[in-house]
């Protein structure tokens, strides 16, 4: 007898606690010696402990039994067993055993089918909503949005499917990462704003639905109605009678509406607010002491005119107003 069957019959016996010490430690030392003899065993004492109530004895051919059960030649003895065993031994539970382990096989294929199939993962969802001030948001595929006041938007923590989709009430900016295999779907309104990769606004505080695009293309529907919009392009919906109109636009007002200013400070020196200010509004400021540069400046500021802000910073720290026609200056003491 090859090591192969010996060590498929100590198996055997020793699941059946039928071995005897010397046996034991033999199986023992199998089990210790890789960790593929481990897997083996924990897969045969697994399905063995689930059929441990048949008691119908029964004597039975082993080398028979471990060859229908298709694992017996999978076990690798090397060099462990020295002593040939005698293959010929008594079991109980076999020829159960194997048939329902065949059982149990063919349901957890069912099952794992049917799983695939039809067990949906759990996906969370977010919520977001805007009162007197905008607010802007970064979805988890890249898409930039630009949050209207008392507006709304409700998107998964992860896309998944085929399509990207969220849900919007009152008005936003959108930047859509471009991804042509998943379109991006906006349901605002009872209508379908459906894109691959695009800048746009849509205002839908009402029934009265309206999309404005930047750059790139959206179709704008609702039931069988729809539009194709391109850059320069206004789609509108007329709740009254159902229908969406188009029109074209100015391209200065169609890259308008409504990426709205948020800017926040704290313990913000002076220095680094006027450089933000500066890139944001596209005019220089300077200081005329360099001492101003070390205030501090905690505020924030929600779609305020340049000249507004300044006023603000210029009051605080009690600093005087240059206007030029393409930069301000301020003076003043400054802080140490």
């Amino acid at each position: 007898m090859n090591q192969d069957q010996i060590i498929d019959d100590l198996l055997a016996k020793y699941l059946a606690d039928e071995t005897d010490t010397h046996e034991a430690d033999t199986i023992g030392e199998w089990i210790g010696a890789s960790e593929e003899n481990k897997k083996s065993f924990e897969q045969s004492k697994l399905i063995f402990e689930g059929v441990s109530s048949l008691k119908n004895q029964k004597i039975v051919d082993v080398d028979a039994a471990w060859n229908k059960l298709g694992i017996g030649k999978s076990i690798n003895v090397g060099t462990l067993l020295t002593q040939e065993i005698k293959p010929v031994i008594k079991i109980n539970w076999l020829n159960n055993f194997l048939k329902i382990a065949a059982v149990l096989v063919v349901l957890f294929g069912l099952w794992f089918v049917a799983a695939k199939q039809f067990i949906v993962p759990q996906n969370d969802v977010l919520s977001f909503k805007t009162s007197n001030a905008s607010l802007e948001k970064i979805l988890p595929d890249g898409t930039k949005i630009s949050l209207n006041k008392n507006s709304s938007i409700t998107y998964p923590t992860t896309f998944a499917g085929n399509t990207r989709e969220i849900n919007l009430e009152g008005e936003a900016f959108f930047e859509v990462h471009h991804d042509a295999a998943h379109p991006f779907i906006i349901h605002t309104q009872g209508t379908d704003i459906r894109v691959l990769g695009t800048s746009f606004n849509v205002k839908a505080y009402d029934t009265q639905v309206q999309v404005v695009v930047k750059t790139g293309r959206v179709r704008f529907s609702k039931n069988n109605t729809e539009v194709i919009l391109e850059k320069g392009q206004k789609g509108e919906l007329l709740a009254n009678v159902g229908t969406i109109i188009k029109s074209e636009i100015e391209e200065q007002k169609a890259i308008i509406v409504t990426k709205k200013l948020s800017l926040e400070f704290e313990k913000t020196s002076l220095g680094e607010v006027v450089d933000k200010l500066s890139q944001t509004f596209g005019k220089k400021i300077s200081f005329s002491n360099d001492k101003i540069k070390n205030c501090k400046l905690t505020a924030s500021f929600q779609d305020e005119k340049l000249e507004n802000i300044i006023q603000v910073i210029a009051e605080t720290f009690n600093l005087k107003i240059e206007n030029k026609s393409d930069s301000f200056i301020l003076s003043g003491q400054g802080c140490q």
